[in-house]
């Protein structure tokens, strides 16, 4: 998406209107505030803002408290164990939205010397806070060409230092790049060349809060590329790096590393669309994809993620039989076991852990499925009852995997079978499994203790699975057959 620099007073206040009547408070409780970094940079480009950062003079000390006590708010203070950065943030909760407002002390004594010690040069401007609030853009500070950079479409590292001071701002680089569309101008480039090592010092929270951010943005795979070209994605995923000159064969046409970044763009191209691939079984797609386990991270960053490390188990699972023929087998659990250790470094939720390993680990359950020549009813329902909506994800790794694949064997009849098979499976179950999956249970806990005299226990949900599973199969239709198919289930003794 391209921007272009707010000129007009009302496109700069338009962003503001949620804001507005706080910013009104703050400017009776305190004068000399400023605005300054991305807001001031996100109204100047006519984007939504997501926080208000606040800088306030040393006798608008305690402004924070003073604000939150008025407007009901919360306020939470923020890396308080390293003084020279720490921040106070006031968070107003509205019904149907937040707003934050981050509170830091002024740098030095001047707004100007406050950002000279900021990132970039596009997020290195502020405004009097009655001037953002007015938007009046005429008296915007900008010392060090911040709004040529947005001109320009370019992220500038704002001194030789930048990096040093936080290394976080080594991957904030590529964010702003990714979200905003820019270029990263060359000489910031070999400044996070030469930098990227001390990105190990930054907490897997912040670092995982960045890498998301990228992941968020469709397409995201050229910055991605970007950043492997300088060194970054190795540091923050390690296990990447092993990936690069594995070669592979047979359906293979590249290394491991070079099939997994054109699976990412492959990804994205059927994110975008995912009728292209699937038809009308795709129609809630996007809507799967959208919703996330926690605020900020959907499920399609995640997949981009598990797209990443999907291979990453084939290092150290790779084998060549009496024939030269290089294989990989175990790599998918080998790969889950590395999905696992991503997550905990990333601190990713319990859900994202267990949604990441089930991706990565089960990725080739499609490739076997749709592998076989005589495939079963019972396999097909196996496969979307052991995954639930989560089919959706693994059918979409699984689309990329095989769009990105490319050696000798994967032919064109061969990639037909394929699709062939997948559009049969999505058949079968829209027409028949869907309707069935969605239907009320023909049998209860309640009834095979009312009719069957059974105790409380394992035992009925082992019954009770056992008649789901055969009404699903189609094999029982009512609640008749199926209390007969469970007095067969007891003779047997629950077999």
């Amino acid at each position: 998406m391209r921007y272009k620099i707010a000129e007009r007073r009302g496109s700069f206040g338009c962003m503001l209107s949620r804001y507005k009547p706080y910013l009104q408070d703050l400017l009776l409780l305190s004068p000399g505030l400023h605005v300054a970094g991305g807001a001031v940079k996100d109204c100047l480009l006519g984007r939504p803002i997501s926080d208000v950062d606040i800088v306030f003079p040393p006798v608008a000390e305690g402004i924070a408290t003073r604000f939150a006590v008025r407007t009901g708010a919360t306020r939470i203070v923020l890396r308080q164990d390293e003084p020279d950065k720490m921040m106070e943030r006031v968070v107003v909760r509205q019904a149907d939205q937040t707003l934050l407002f981050d509170f830091t002390a002024c740098r030095g004594p001047s707004i100007e010397s406050d950002l000279a010690g900021r990132d970039f040069t596009l997020t290195a401007m502020a405004l009097p806070l009655d001037a953002f609030a007015s938007g009046d853009i005429s008296r915007l500070v900008d010392p060090f060409g911040g709004r040529a950079a947005i001109r320009d479409r370019e992220i500038r590292a704002l001194s030789d230092e930048s990096f040093r001071q936080d290394p976080l701002r080594l991957l904030r680089a590529f964010r702003l790049a990714a979200e905003l569309g820019f270029t990263i101008h060359g000489e910031t480039l070999e400044k996070v060349r030469r930098d990227r090592a001390l990105l190990d010092s930054v907490s897997g929270e912040r670092v995982r809060d960045e890498i998301f951010r990228i992941l968020e943005v469709g397409p995201c795979h050229p910055f991605v590329e970007a950043m492997d070209r300088v060194g970054i994605l190795g540091r923050v995923f390690p296990e990447m790096a092993a990936m690069k000159g594995i070669e592979q064969d047979g359906y293979h046409a590249l290394d491991v590393w070079s099939h997994t970044m054109l699976c990412l763009k492959e990804l994205e191209v059927l994110l975008a669309n995912p009728r292209e691939e699937f038809g009308d079984a795709a129609a809630d797609f996007r809507d799967y994809l959208a919703d996330a386990f926690v605020p900020g991270r959907s499920r399609a960053a995640l997949l981009k993620l598990a797209i990443l490390l999907h291979d990453a188990g084939k290092p150290d699972k790779v084998s060549r039989d009496v024939e030269g023929q290089t294989h990989f087998h175990g790599h998918a659990a080998a790969g889950e076991a590395i999905a696992e250790a991503v997550a905990e470094r990333l601190r990713l939720a319990k859900a994202e852990r267990d949604y990441l390993k089930l991706l990565v680990g089960h990725h080739m359950h499609l490739v076997h499925l749709t592998a076989e020549t005589s495939r079963t009813r019972r396999s097909v329902l196996h496969f979307f009852r052991k995954y639930g909506e989560d089919y959706r994800a693994l059918l979409l790794l699984f689309a990329a995997d095989t769009r990105a694949t490319a050696g000798p064997k994967m032919t064109p009849e061969r990639v037909r079978l394929i699709r062939d098979a997948v559009t049969g499976l999505l058949r079968l179950y829209e027409e028949d499994l869907r309707p069935r999956l969605q239907a009320p249970p023909l049998l209860t806990g309640g009834d095979l203790i009312d009719r069957f005299g059974l105790e409380p226990g394992p035992l009925i949900g082992e019954i009770l699975r056992k008649v789901e599973d055969a009404r699903l199969e189609g094999l029982v239709f009512d609640r008749d057959s199926a209390l007969e198919v469970t007095e067969e289930l007891l003779k047997k003794g629950g077999q």
